[in-house]
């Protein structure tokens, strides 16, 4: 009985939900209606909604379908009707259209050029009329008066509606005078002077040379951005509640001139009271807190806890956290004047390499390229390794710009690597001819590629022929032999130098190995045989000259050991190149000339300002013969000339004979201070301003005085390879020794 009980209240259960359903069940729509349209199509506004026909109907999705309509933009109202029938639900989309621009009318525009007006402007003829685009329209045409330096500017609109939904849109400007920033002022400020402050800034008054440096025009945007450089600075030093408040613009009567008022609130200088590193630590805490540059009781600096967050960043990230968060915190305590500083770390999850994409490389093979990276597939992230990895495309000479960037995957734990590259030209030809006093016209060819097959093999050619002229010089070099951390290459050459006096030729080859210690250290080795022939020499030779007539066999090995931490090879901006080389001849390694050798040298570069990049550069370098042996003239160092003191021609700035020919030196001291600014970074050219030191002596006694040059010089990487040329000014000319005032020197293929 009671079974029969339960089946029937379960039967009336389930008779109930089933009515329920089908009384309360939604509506389907039947179908879509759309009535208003002219210019937007019927599938556009059909493809924009959500409700379809064949679908549940939804007041909700209905609602969100009027706000999609709205959002295209095209529409002034949009309505919809719903309409119910046995078959089911009508909806009907009544919309109204927004006027077309028939016409864009801009009248008062004189001083500027009118498609620079119409550039700015968002209005354009054919579009929907949007009266938000129109006075964004009004706004930057009056920034970029402003920006051209029409302070006084005026600029207003309106719009005329014609039939058939068509608008003409106005814009009526005033330009008023040209005027120039006057004066920059500040208020408030006692820490640091006004001159301090207004060098800090980009926005500058005008001056005589403004017509070169294009300053004394007042920009809107670079004023905020100096605004914002200002707060930074004083918050570098201590001024955390610092206050830089909305500069006051005053136009004068004729508006042709400008002050900026700028009022600052210093307020106290803070120190760092405690430092404190909390969350996920890896390690000892102690030992991090002993790496960070802010230390407890200094004056704050901003720039610092930047630094240390970018530190706490790095070496997470080289463990494998590439989505590490480093947040630094700070509290106040006003009474003691202190910040209390904490870095708060979550360090996520462990990520590893996944894939290695590499794109934009259409000569370079991939194998090249990877093995330049200095990381694998299935390896933990490191950021300090993908760092490296760029700086070491980017010194091979091959790309014009690398870019390697993180892409995450369907994992959370998996990145994709993406290396991005922009091939430069690498293979140079160029031709030649000249006049020589003994061989009468020369012609002269040259060939190079630094990355001929796309294998990353360098070779060069260089012939030059006349009369009884011949000279050659060959070579090739595989960096990476093998795809491992040794290169090998080699030379051959039968080149002939033409001095004054005499003729000096040299014939034979090398042998070079080298190899990768680390990243950035390497070691060379070169075995070198030649023949060396002074000929031709003229009966007013020096004795000196004289005495160094004949054939000499050298044969000689060099080491070198160099470290290069440089960012680019062409364009440097930040690291630097140390070398020293010791070379021996003879002995048992036999040969005619017995000599040893050494020197080392450095070049610099930092950035200073901006752009402006300073690049400073030594050489030292000493040579002696033995057993007897006099050093060979070739051996000698010739000081003077474009890698050593530039005003001097050649070996100039070292000791000369009688007939003032240079004749080199036993030893050598080099320094240069080089500035180097960019005059075009499209075209790859850089404008150099320097200042040369040095000279090349026999005797320790004799280093003083120094030889001194300076002058101007361009760096170019042009379609041909780099090139380079300066003008250097003797500062010291002495005539008796046969000295110019001033020196050219040119060269192709080294920019540095």
């Amino acid at each position: 009985m009671g079974q029969e009980m339960l089946k029937r209240k379960l039967f009336f259960l389930y008779l109930f939900l089933f009515l329920a359903r089908s009384l309360f069940a939604a509506p389907i729509i039947k179908e879509i209606v759309i009535v208003g349209n002219k210019r937007v199509k019927r599938d556009l506004i059909i493809h924009e909604i959500k409700s379809k026909p064949g679908s549940p109907f939804s007041r909700k999705t209905l609602s969100e379908d009027i706000k999609a309509l709205f959002a295209l933009g095209y529409f002034l109202d949009v309505q919809a009707d719903v309409r119910e029938t046995p078959e089911g639900v009508i909806i009907t989309f009544a919309v109204i259209e927004k006027p077309t621009v028939e016409d864009v009318v801009i009248s008062g525009c004189e001083r500027l050029k009118r498609e620079d007006v119409e550039g700015v402007i968002k209005v354009k003829k054919g579009d929907f009329l949007d009266l938000k685009d129109v006075s964004a329209s009004q706004e930057a045409i009056r920034k970029l008066y402003t920006s051209k330096g029409y302070y006084g500017n005026e600029v207003t609109y309106e719009v005329s509606y014609r039939k058939g939904n068509k608008a003409v849109v106005y814009f009526d400007i005033v330009e008023g005078p040209k005027g120039h920033i006057k004066k920059i002022e500040f208020v408030g400020n006692k820490a640091f002077s006004s001159r301090k402050l207004r060098g800090l800034m980009r926005t500058k008054r005008k001056t005589f040379l403004s017509w070169l440096t294009k300053t004394g025009t007042l920009e809107r945007d670079v004023l905020e951005v100096d605004l914002a450089r200002i707060r930074e600075f004083y918050r570098d030093r201590g001024y955390v509640t610092v206050k830089v408040k909305e500069p006051k613009i005053t136009l004068s009567r004729d508006r042709r001139s400008i002050v900026i008022t700028i009022e600052i609130e210093e307020g106290d200088r803070y120190r760092v009271g405690s430092v404190d590193i909390l969350g996920d630590i890896l390690g000892k805490k102690e030992d991090l807190l002993k790496k960070l540059k802010v230390k407890k009781g200094k004056w704050y600096r901003s720039s610092l806890v930047h630094k240390d967050v970018l530190w706490l960043t790095d070496r997470y990230a080289d463990q494998g956290y590439a989505y590490v968060d480093v947040s630094p915190l700070t509290s106040l305590d006003k009474e003691k004047k202190l910040v209390h500083l904490v870095y708060k770390i979550e360090k996520g999850k462990l990520v590893y390499i996944n894939r290695i994409n590499i794109r934009g490389n259409t000569k370079t093979r991939d194998k090249v390229i990877r093995r330049e990276i200095k990381v694998a597939e299935g390896e933990l992230y490191s950021s300090t390794r993908i760092r490296e990895s760029r700086r070491r495309l980017v010194k091979t000479g091959y790309f014009k710009d690398v870019d390697l960037s993180v892409s995450p995957t369907e994992r959370k734990e998996l990145v994709d690597l993406d290396v991005k590259v922009e091939e430069m030209q690498t293979g140079t030809l160029q031709f030649g001819a000249g006049y020589s006093s003994v061989y009468g016209v020369v012609g002269t060819i040259s060939l190079s590629e630094r990355n001929l097959f796309g294998r990353g093999y360098k070779v060069y050619a260089r012939a030059t022929l006349g009369g009884e002229l011949i000279d050659f010089s060959v070579g090739a070099t595989d960096p990476r032999f093998l795809d491992g951390p040794f290169s090998l290459g080699f030379d051959a050459f039968n080149v002939t130098h033409e001095y004054d006096t005499y003729d000096y030729r040299t014939t034979g080859g090398d042998i070079k190995v080298g190899r990768e210690i680390t990243d950035t250290i390497r070691a060379d080795f070169t075995y070198l045989y030649e023949r060396v022939k002074v000929f031709n020499v003229d009966d007013e030779a020096s004795d000196y000259i004289k005495s160094q007539r004949g054939t000499t066999v050298t044969s000689k090995v060099t080491l070198t050991l160099s470290r290069d931490t440089v960012n680019n090879p062409f364009f440097p901006t930040r690291g630097s190149e140390v070398w020293i080389s010791g070379s021996n001849a003879g002995g048992p390694l036999g040969g005619d000339n017995y000599f040893y050798k050494f020197s080392g040298g450095f070049s610099w570069f930092h950035p200073l300002i901006g752009d402006l990049v300073l690049n400073l550069k030594g050489n030292v370098g000493i040579v002696r013969g033995y057993s007897g042996r006099e050093v060979p003239l070739g051996e000698k160092f010739y000081v003077g000339g474009m890698n050593t003191v530039r005003g001097f021609e050649y070996g100039m700035a070292g000791p000369v004979d009688e007939n003032q020919e240079p004749i080199g030196a036993l030893n050598m001291v080099t320094f240069s201070t080089e500035l180097l600014y960019p005059l075009s970074k499209a075209l790859g050219l850089r404008l150099a301003v320097f200042y040369d030191v040095g000279k090349g002596f026999d005797h320790w006694s004799d280093v003083t005085p120094l030889r001194h040059g300076a002058g101007v010089g361009i760096r170019w990487y042009s379609p041909l390879g780099p090139i380079r040329i300066d003008w250097g000014y003797n500062l010291d000319r002495k005539p008796e020794r046969g000295e110019k005032a001033s020196a050219w020197d040119f060269s192709i293929g080294v920019l540095y």
